[in-house]
């Protein structure tokens, strides 16, 4: 089985679908943790809890059964984790560092000029 996480499991209670696809019911009441196939998936083996969007019991069923197209498919789940990453990096389950400065340009690397004009590229 790949990484389970209670917490990404739990986080998925009454939130929006994040799939919408065209069977969406929009009922925050079924929305569960969908695990979306990554390579940590194999023969009766769950995908990584992280590899995972909150999706409504249609959504899910829609994915399941594969009701959409292969490209459908792999929109509407990519879409969907990235709006659940977004999700848990706001309410901070999930923590990005942020860079707090960008270090100045060295002030010993020349402008660069074009080859042919010589004129100064910015």
């Amino acid at each position: 089985m790949g990484a389970v996480s209670t917490k990404l499991r739990n986080s998925a209670r009454n939130q929006p679908c994040t799939f919408n696809t065209p069977f969406c019911n929009h009922d925050p009441a079924t929305v569960v943790l969908c695990h979306i196939r990554d390579e940590a998936a194999g023969k009766a083996t769950k995908a990584n809890d992280y590899s995972s969007a909150f999706g409504c019991s249609s959504c899910h069923h829609a994915i399941d059964l594969h009701w959409l197209s292969k490209e459908d498919e792999l929109f509407y789940s990519l879409r969907a984790m990235q709006r659940t990453l977004h999700i848990w990096v706001q309410s901070g389950i999930v923590f990005v560092p942020q860079d707090t400065h960008r270090p100045k340009p060295s002030s010993k690397i020349m402008d660069r000029r074009h080859i042919a004009t010589g004129e100064t590229i910015r």
